[in-house]
């Protein structure tokens, strides 16, 4: 029921059910209500829950509930401060390996102890198809030890692979090692930033050694390295789950011996048998163990990819939208806790294959996955910002640098931000 307060003439209305008289707010007043109970200290920036319930115990107008919701999706205090519900999360992509050195993961693990021997980082090198694991204790990870033990230790051993795949740390992306994978002919490939699950394969196999280096190193730690190449062995000679057989039998055709196999004679293979037939039967062996593994491998995946995929929040960013950027960098001097979970708003500029996206941000161009974005749906954009979408909507390219005579440094009062504007 609507009624006029007979002292200073404001409408009000009151419930019917509570009997609380609440005022009724003009349309030109809708959005400093809002503004007041939602983005002073004394609202607290609040969701839209606690926002519509705080406001409507004392306001109404017409259509309230979807202005509060539409006023507070577009804060831009609160989508670039808080966290998501849920994150996003694209499908998982598979890549089929289907023989030995098709494609080698490299990582590193480290620093850890520098041990009597003065190693302190571990080089993994991991065959995707065998499983087949090295492990080279080195004093440093710079680019000239990494390509060094990579070469010697493993691909001069066992063929050069197709295609290499590490992260983005500064030795595997160095001038040297890139020069090494073009004069040897080998495809080099990378994670996206912060995206150590791209890379699962080095990263689980650093998992299973950790676990074995931790029983038997000293209290000291400092001879962690000492049984590093006979716990490599030992995965080497485990049966994989995904191939159902061991990297050993995979690579090389047959199981090594070990000490328990000389402590209690375990019959060899035939001696009567010539070179020429061993060659044979070994071949078929490998040949044979190869398509096993291979439709092993093929089903695992499957069943990975299936489990995995049950709690995808997928999204599709086109080139022109804006969107934020996760950000998980620590900075020196800082509590992590207090500072923005995300950078930007930022604009999409390139889809660089299903859900990998190129990213303008004021000051840089990150190559981004699709699980470290969020749409971004701020009411106000940075003039920095909408002319980029204005170049990039004439076919300009907004990934390089803007000419300096045509813009100038200006400061937004209300935010203490610098951005560039004409």
């Amino acid at each position: 029921m609507f009624y006029l307060d007979d002292d200073n003439g404001i409408l009000r209305n009151l419930d019917k059910k509570d009997r609380t008289p609440r005022l009724v707010v003009p349309r030109d007043l809708v959005e400093q209500v809002i503004s007041l109970c939602h983005d002073i200290p004394a609202a607290g920036h609040q969701g839209m829950n606690r926002t519509t319930l705080r406001i409507k115990a004392k306001y109404q107008w017409y259509g309230m509930t979807q202005k509060i919701r539409d006023f507070v999706k577009t804060c831009s205090t609160c989508n670039l401060h808080k966290k998501p519900n849920r994150k996003a999360k694209c499908p998982l992509t598979q890549f089929h390996a289907g023989a030995p050195m098709e494609r080698v993961h490299l990582d590193f693990l480290g620093p850890l102890p520098e041990t009597k021997f003065g190693n302190a980082h571990v080089l993994v090198m991991v065959d995707q198809f065998s499983k087949w694991m090295e492990c080279i204790p080195l004093p440093a990870q710079t680019a000239e030890h990494t390509a060094r033990a990579a070469v010697n230790e493993f691909f001069s051993r066992f063929g050069f692979p197709f295609q290499v795949f590490t992260d983005q740390g500064r030795n595997f992306e160095s001038k040297l090692f890139k020069s090494i994978c073009e004069i040897l002919q080998m495809h080099k490939a990378r994670t996206t930033p912060y995206r150590p699950s791209s890379n699962g394969q080095a990263e689980r196999c650093n998992r299973t050694l950790m676990d074995a280096v931790r029983c038997f190193v000293s209290k000291q730690q400092d001879n962690w390295d000492e049984h590093l190449a006979q716990l490599a062995g030992a995965v080497r000679s485990s049966v994989n789950r995904s191939t159902g057989f061991t990297p050993n039998m995979l690579m090389l055709g047959r199981e090594v011996n070990q000490p328990v196999d000389l402590l209690y004679s375990v019959p060899g293979a035939k001696t009567d048998e010539s070179q020429d037939e061993y060659v044979m039967r070994l071949r078929d062996a490998i040949t044979s163990a190869h398509e096993i593994a291979r439709n092993t491998l093929k089903t695992t995946q499957n069943t990975m990819k299936r489990d995995y995929d049950v709690r995808i929040l997928e999204r599709e960013y086109k080139i022109g939208d804006l969107v934020y950027v996760l950000d998980t960098a620590k900075i020196k001097g800082r509590a992590k806790k207090l500072d923005p979970p995300w950078k930007g708003p930022g604009l999409v500029c390139e889809k660089l294959s299903s859900y990998v996206y190129k990213i303008k941000l004021q000051k840089s161009v990150l190559t981004i996955n699709h699980d470290r974005l969020k749409p971004c749906k701020d009411r106000e954009v940075p003039p920095w910002l909408k002319q980029c979408q204005h170049r990039l909507q004439d076919g300009e390219d907004v990934t390089k640098a803007t000419n300096p005579d045509l813009y100038c440094l200006c400061r937004k009062p209300d935010d203490e931000l610098f951005y560039d504007t004409v």
